[in-house]
């Protein structure tokens, strides 16, 4: 059974003001283009955007934020919050491309993704893979804010208030995606100075800007996601950046095209499970957000991208280099974790030596399945049933294997 979400008694009362402020026609958190514009500029104390491709996603998504994402002001809060973020990144890259050229040049030592659908291993796969001696996984305070800007330096401690508050609004959050400030996470965030992110849908139920992205091409966007993977390598030369991102997967040959060095790692588990589990999710992290979370309408829409992501991702691989992806499906995952490890590394001709091995060991005895709290789910609760889930991914389960 789905639990709602409530917001502590003072920001219930701030959620009600706003309201009642909005209906008087009196937006305390404009969300227009310009004035996400103006507040990026006057953080970032820099104006040159780049070239104007980010102009319409920007727009599609202030406008869906307005019109179907029932935000309360707590969400419009949140949600200018992110797109500020991303606006402010993009002005520090563009301005570190023209103070360090020689970054954007240098050669990718070729980075380690794990991807695939949500919810089917790809953050323990990703979290073990880190532990290796040469990888370099990048945590969330960084991949939300990738680029330093002048003065102290405050991404972190801005990251860790922001987990806080999460956990607070979500008690639930971490049994179902445990979320640190310092660990890693996902790097779909270097897509979102680009405005081409499905990370805003994560966030918020911005309906109308995921049906637009979709139908969108993404060349660019990954061409800005190579910079990003530049500038961290910068950082630490010689490291292997490892990264995940279950939205990476319907779009390989526009990731492939900008990083044709890649080493892809795409985990698999019975869609049932995922997006039941995707569902029970955004259920929490939406509900932070908005005023009130249409549960079918979200479980719906979850539904079509899943079968999108698997879909598309399928037809990506006929057109992209079979020996750059290996699969490992979730239950050879959750059986034999420092098994399916060591076949990723031999796969690619990756060490793996004694040292990473006790490291593995380590990680695993203290981080059991449940640690965080058991993650309970069910489609009924999204107005569907197993059934009409398993319908949708026949030609993926036969191929893969992974029914329960």
């Amino acid at each position: 059974m789905l639990e709602s979400v409530t917001p502590p008694f003072s920001l219930r009362m701030l959620n009600r003001a706003g309201a009642a402020l909005r209906f008087l026609g009196l937006p305390l958190v404009p969300l227009t283009p310009a004035s996400l514009k103006a507040r990026a500029v006057g953080q970032a104390g820099l104006s040159d955007f780049g070239e104007p491709d980010f102009e319409e996603p920007l727009a599609i998504l202030c406008r869906s934020a307005e019109e179907d994402a029932r935000l309360s002001l707590l969400g419009r809060m949140a949600v200018r919050d992110q797109i500020t973020r991303a606006l402010v990144t993009r002005l520090r890259r563009i301005d570190l491309r023209k103070r360090r050229p020689e970054i954007f040049t240098a050669p990718l030592t070729p980075p380690l993704i794990v991807l695939g659908l949500p919810r089917s291993g790809t953050t323990l796969l990703h979290r073990l893979l880190s532990l290796a001696p040469d990888a370099r996984a990048i945590p969330m305070w960084q991949l939300q804010q990738p680029i330093p800007g002048p003065g102290p330096d405050r991404r972190r401690e801005e990251a860790v208030a922001q987990v806080a508050r999460i956990k607070k609004l979500a008690p639930d959050i971490d049994a179902k995606h445990h979320i640190d400030a310092d660990e890693p996470e996902e790097c779909v965030f270097l897509l979102d100075s680009s405005l081409m992110s499905a990370s805003f849908w994560m966030f918020a139920p911005v309906y109308g800007y995921i049906a637009w992205f979709l139908d969108q091409d993404q060349r660019a966007a990954y061409r800005v996601y190579r910079e990003h993977l530049q500038i961290l390598q910068a950082e630490t030369p010689g490291r292997r950046l490892t990264l995940k991102a279950p939205a990476h997967t319907p779009h390989l040959e526009a990731l492939f095209a900008a990083i044709p060095e890649v080493m892809i790692v795409q985990t698999h588990r019975d869609p049932v499970d995922v997006v039941n589990s995707v569902n029970s999710l955004f259920h929490s992290v939406h509900g932070v957000v908005t005023e009130h979370v249409d549960t079918r309408r979200m479980g719906a829409v979850n539904l079509d991208l899943m079968a999108d992501l698997v879909e598309r991702g399928l037809a990506a691989r006929d057109k992209v280099p079979a020996d750059r992806i290996l699969d490992v499906r979730y239950g050879d995952l959750t059986r034999d974790p420092m098994g399916s490890v060591r076949r990723i590394h031999e796969h690619f001709g990756l060490p793996f030596e004694d040292a990473f091995a006790a490291r593995l060991r380590h990680w695993l005895e203290h981080r059991p399945q449940d640690k965080f709290g058991r993650h309970v789910y069910a489609a009924e609760d999204f107005g569907m049933t197993d059934a009409q889930i398993a319908e949708r991914f026949k030609g993926y389960v036969a191929r893969f294997g992974v029914s329960s």
